[in-house]
């Protein structure tokens, strides 16, 4: 057995269309994004290596830059050519775009400081196909971002999430820190990006969904105070669908 302080520690960034897998998480006889690639790793290196993910995504959600690690005994090439080895066993809407050997200390959940999520709606009058798998198409009235971000302010700084997580979440304490909240237009298309230090199951879609019915209804600003200090998942409004976020990057 190979002692563990000899190991490597390699750092890998990872975008991926998550429509066709029911999350990040490894799950047993289902389709997974870190059991792909455990497998990938498993047909170069010929044994099981488990891999850590700095978030779990829920199922359909995608990402831009999620960051995984794991230990090796040795590289069978140089660290440079690593994805591109990896990508050969991955299927197409998977792709590790970088990989990096780091310090020993280096852990992808927990060295991580900050988490980045973006999610994009169309806003325009008519869906557009090619949109349809990744944009959240929304037609109900035109966004007003202005009051989407009054409504988003208050949430920044930490506070106790229990309002915007699902009853699927299995954290003992739900306090979460929110750096920033806020959203953009480009044409018909907008963003809402949200960062913080860690986020509860679903939590993002709750606050997306509850900013967009906040804003629809013309609540008062004082209405998302009051379900975040509620503690009450049934107070929060409805969860946005999956297919509009993306896990956009990690900060370390």
């Amino acid at each position: 057995m190979t002692d563990k302080v000899n190991m490597l520690n390699i750092k890998i960034t990872i975008q991926y269309d998550g429509q066709d897998y029911a999350g990040w998480q490894i799950q047993p006889n289902i389709d997974t994004v870190q059991g792909k690639i455990e497998y990938a790793i498993q047909k170069i290196y010929g044994n099981h290596i488990r891999i850590y993910g700095a978030g779990r995504t829920d199922a359909g959600v995608h990402a831009l830059g999620q960051v995984a690690s794991f230990n090796l005994p040795m590289l069978k090439m140089p660290i440079e050519r690593l994805h591109y080895a990896l990508n050969y066993y991955l299927p197409r809407n998977i792709r590790i775009i970088k990989s990096e050997v780091m310090d020993g200390s280096f852990h992808a959940r927990f060295s991580a400081k900050w988490r980045e999520y973006i999610y994009v709606i169309d806003n325009s009058d008519v869906s557009i196909p090619f949109y349809s798998k990744y944009t959240f198409f929304y037609r109900k009235h035109i966004i007003n971002t202005d009051t989407i971000n009054e409504y988003a302010k208050l949430l920044l700084g930490e506070h106790d999430f229990t309002s915007f997580c699902s009853a699927e979440d299995e954290n003992e304490h739900k306090y979460r820190c929110i750096e920033k909240a806020y959203s953009i237009r480009k044409g018909n298309l907008i963003y809402i990006i949200i960062k913080g230090n860690a986020f509860l199951h679903n939590m993002v879609r709750i606050i997306v969904g509850t900013l967009l019915e906040l804003e629809r209804k013309k609540e008062e600003y004082s209405t998302m105070t009051d379900i975040l200090e509620a503690k009450d998942r049934t107070k929060a409004l409805v969860t946005a669908p999956p297919h509009g976020l993306y896990f956009r990057r990690v900060m370390y």
